[in-house]
């Protein structure tokens, strides 16, 4: 079992969905309207074409990007620019984070408790956003809400008083570190450079003093191209004037490095471009509200954080989007609080929307827990499929590094398509649509690794049922 599969597993044990009951793969709520009948009908593409020149791919659609308010634009990049970012100061972050990760498992040492799971840090970190301004991406400080993490101890086995008593130490600890972080004074870093150089292994490779961060040459074209365009700069990026080049080595190692800091993984498994690509076909869903520059399908996305993922297209967190008409692909963290979190986010988004707004939500099927249960009864749900663990695969979260880009599900998944009325109108659910995706969400896992000449266990990795 791997990293992913203990995540889910320990909270699929904790809500109560360790064999989750058997259901049909379609359902629709009472309500669902005659516009989920199996009719044809005909769905134009008005996505706009940009000039790119990179044909989609397998990891990005760079002839998509959804259209946005200039003024929010310009808001958002006056927002971006009071963050300072710079290797040294992303390397001393990472450190720090690395440090309180050693706590927190001696921590677990200490309640003679079980192991925690690597996610255990981000959930205490994205738990604490949810409810607190934090004062730093990644590091918690004494105001921060430690309920995350306490309901990580608990899980583990801990007691009530054992796991308050650690979550308040940890907390004043981490603010003890907060100061000293940033009491350093990166000045200095910046007048180094990254070097970038292309591994035996193919990978391309970031070094800044001793750190060394790598990436897949598709993924390294992928984001030299995003920052070019978030730049106004024409092309793929490869004619990048040398001020501009270093400019972009060293926002490429700061947004590397700070993904690297999340062990967990940012408990997401990615949808694979089929699936992307019927959304768009039959709902022009055309943006993420949960991805990052290293998983997004299009240009333009939400991610967890501004100040590193702005140069790459990012408009900052799901929680302060307020779009007012479009679809949206909605894979969250799979972290229950966060989950609840954003249907409520959606449902204050849908109640005032003027245009068509519709949300495709995918998470796992954890029925037991409050968000999916919001999810399915909100009058907003005009739709719930159901696909069975066997049935369906995943992208590997870090597939940036990895030699295999696809994952078998770990679980069932649910996914919710909410609509307003002049959505139902303009993008209809039909089963047809359903059938695609469907389709589209089976595993290659094993076609891959049988390409590869991998194997598991000895064996090669049986195909998902069809």
């Amino acid at each position: 079992m791997d990293a992913l599969d203990a995540i889910l597993a320990s909270m699929a044990k904790a809500t109560g969905n360790v064999t989750p009951p058997p259901a049909t793969e379609s359902e629709s709520p009472a309500k669902a309207t005659a516009s989920s009948s199996g009719k044809k009908r005909k769905h134009k593409d008005e996505s706009p074409q940009l000039a790119s020149s990179s044909p989609p791919s397998g990891i990005w659609n760079p002839q998509v990007e959804m259209p946005l308010d200039s003024l929010a634009l310009r808001k958002l990049q006056e927002a971006a620019q009071s963050h300072t970012i710079n290797p040294a100061m992303e390397i001393a972050r990472q450190q720090t984070v690395r440090a309180l990760c050693s706590k927190i498992r001696k921590a677990s040492e200490d309640l003679g408790i079980g192991k925690l799971p690597n996610s255990a840090y981000e959930t205490w970190q994205f738990t604490s956003k949810l409810t607190v301004s934090e004062h730093d991406p990644l590091i918690p400080h004494a105001g921060s809400d430690y309920s995350g993490l306490f309901e990580e101890l608990r899980k583990a086995g801990a007691t009530k008083s054992g796991a308050t008593k650690k979550c308040k130490e940890l907390t004043r600890e981490s603010e003890r570190m907060l100061r000293k972080f940033t009491q350093q004074n990166f000045v200095a870093g910046k007048k180094k450079h990254v070097h970038m150089a292309v591994a035996e292994d193919g990978l391309h490779q970031l070094t800044y003093g001793n750190s060394v961060v790598k990436l897949s040459a598709a993924h390294f074209s992928k984001l030299r191209e995003m920052y070019a365009r978030k730049q106004g700069c024409s092309g793929d990026g490869s004619k990048m004037i040398p001020k501009a080049r270093r400019e972009f080595e060293s926002a490429l190692f700061c947004l590397l490095l700070r993904y690297d800091s999340l062990d967990g993984g940012g408990f997401q498994a990615a949808l694979n471009e089929e699936c992307f690509d019927v959304l768009l076909k039959y709902f022009d869903a055309k943006m993420e509200c949960f991805a990052s520059p290293l998983n997004c399908r299009y240009s333009r996305f939400c991610s967890a954080f501004l100040d590193t993922d702005v140069a790459f297209g990012s408009v900052g967190s799901f929680f302060d989007f307020s779009p007012r008409s479009g679809c949206f692909e909605a894979n969250p963290p799979f972290i229950p609080k966060v989950i609840k979190r954003m249907a409520d986010h959606m449902t204050t988004l849908l109640n005032v929307a003027d245009g068509p707004l519709a949300f495709i939500i995918i998470i796992p099927a954890w029925q037991e827990t409050e968000g999916w249960q919001q999810l399915n009864a909100s009058r907003y749900n005009q739709m719930h499929l159901r696909i069975p663990q066997k049935q369906h695969g995943y992208c590997e979260g870090k597939q940036q590094i990895r030699k295999t880009r696809w994952r078998i599900a770990s679980f069932d998944t649910s996914v919710f398509f909410w609509q307003n009325a002049k959505a139902c109108s303009k993008w209809p659910v039909t089963e047809k649509a359903l059938e695609s995706l469907k389709q589209a969400f089976k595993s290659k896992q094993a076609d891959e690794r049988d390409a590869l000449g991998l194997r598991k266990a000895g064996k090669r990795v049986r195909a998902a049922k069809g």
